[in-house]
């Protein structure tokens, strides 16, 4: 199999969106795709063109459909006198790819393969001669079932995953039309193809949030701490900060960090934060306990296992974890703070342009909220390894109700 091109592809990256811009089940764009074989006017060579139609931005982009989109659109062909069709059908083809040096693909693994007949030779059909058109309509499934690595003689049905395609990235998941045209050749058939890789994108959307954040968005205020709205935040594992203040004593500080519920987020929106530390040396809590201290760190980790070795993952690339956004931090105001304690507020910017969690036989796209250690003059921390990492979910589609808002003052930016 020849190397899927390895770059962003374009339109690939697409902004959280309403499934009330479109019909249910129904193509959502006007874009028209052209891809032609032989488009001289020449009638003694066979010709064929294949038009689809999509929500890509421009003609040259990539088609892309959303989950609950058909491929809709045509193949027309000239047949020249003398030439012997045998069969006409199109292939939708979903394939992930691990590559080697200068992106040589070691492994490819096809989770979606879908055959769709146009035309076939028989003793009962005339052949085809001329121009010959047919319409298309195919339906993209939602999900695949395929075996359970994890769990021999099993099998699991999977959601699609986005298409994935990075330059840096080891690996690969993509899509593919062609539309095929069998040829008789004297003693055997040779194939011809149309064929465009297309951009999918499913459709995640997170559940709602609490009830009282509902509320503050839609009422336009702040939208309630931990001690007030108990249901609506997922309170992480304790974690410690230990270290050596001025090189004089041994210290701890223990912290708190709060995501909101549930831990799903939309691409293009935010992860509140809410973080509280304690500490009875209040020179120490005063030292780490800044806004500009905070390390809160959105990471993407993207894993693949072989096929030829079901046992465990590996991580496909020497850079398979890279950071996708930094929370920024502000002093909390719902409440005053006895002297060994300290209240922030905060939030994670999500880029539009993020991948969705994906996961599909052994290969996964995961996204993980990481706590690292303080980096403060005067502090000396005995950590050099991430604090907490809790896993979240990044989907593609807003959740039902009001939109999330940031909440983050001007003066402290975003990263």
């Amino acid at each position: 199999m020849s190397a899927p091109p390895v770059y962003e592809a374009p339109g690939s990256a697409l902004p959280a969106y309403s499934p009330g811009r479109r019909a249910h089940g129904g193509s959502r764009g006007t874009t028209e795709h052209i891809y032609s074989l032989n488009d001289a006017d020449n009638n003694k060579k066979l010709r064929a063109t294949l038009k689809v139609f999509s929500s890509a931005s421009t003609p040259a982009s990539l088609p892309i459909y959303v989950e609950g989109d058909r491929i809709v659109g045509s193949l027309a062909i000239h047949v020249p006198n003398g030439e012997k069709i045998v069969r006409v059908c199109i292939l939708m083809r979903g394939e992930i790819a691990v590559g080697g040096p200068n992106w040589q693909p070691t492994e490819t693994f096809k989770f979606l393969d879908i055959s769709m007949p146009l035309w076939s030779k028989s003793s009962a059909s005339p052949p085809l001669s001329g121009d010959c058109h047919w319409p298309l309509s195919i339906n993209i499934p939602k999900d695949v079932v395929l075996p359970d690595f994890k769990q021999p003689y099993a099998n699991r049905t999977y959601s699609l995953p986005q298409t994935f395609l990075e330059r840096n990235s080891k690996v690969s998941a993509f899509y593919n039309l062609f539309a095929r045209i069998t040829l008789s050749r004297n003693l055997f058939h040779q194939d011809v193809e149309l064929q465009t890789s297309f951009v999918y994108v499913p459709a995640l959307r997170p559940d709602p949030p609490s009830r009282l954040r509902q509320l503050a968005y839609r009422s336009n205020t702040s939208i309630p701490g931990p001690e007030i709205d108990a249901e609506g935040w997922y309170t992480c594992p304790t974690a410690l900060i230990k270290g050596t203040v001025f090189n004089a004593r041994k210290v701890q500080v223990q912290c708190v960090l709060f995501l909101s519920k549930p831990l799903s987020y939309t691409r293009g929106s935010v992860i509140p934060c809410s973080l509280t530390y304690y500490c009875l040396d209040r020179q120490t809590l005063d030292l780490i306990s800044t806004p500009s201290t905070i390390d809160v760190r959105l990471h993407r980790q993207v894993t693949y296992a072989p096929f030829s070795n079901n046992s465990v993952d590996y991580a496909v690339a020497t850079n398979d974890t890279e950071e996708c956004g930094r929370a920024v931090w502000w002093p909390t105001s719902r409440r005053s703070c006895p002297p060994d304690m300290r209240t922030f507020e905060g939030e994670i910017h999500l880029a539009k342009t993020l991948k969705p969690t994906s996961a599909i036989s052994q290969f996964s796209l995961k996204y993980f909220v990481v706590m690292m250690p303080a980096e403060v003059v005067g502090f000396s921390s005995a950590d050099t390894q991430p604090l907490l990492r809790q896993e979240v979910e990044i989907g593609t589609i807003f959740p039902k109700g009001p939109k999330p808002r940031s909440y983050a003052p001007r003066s402290y930016g975003k990263h």
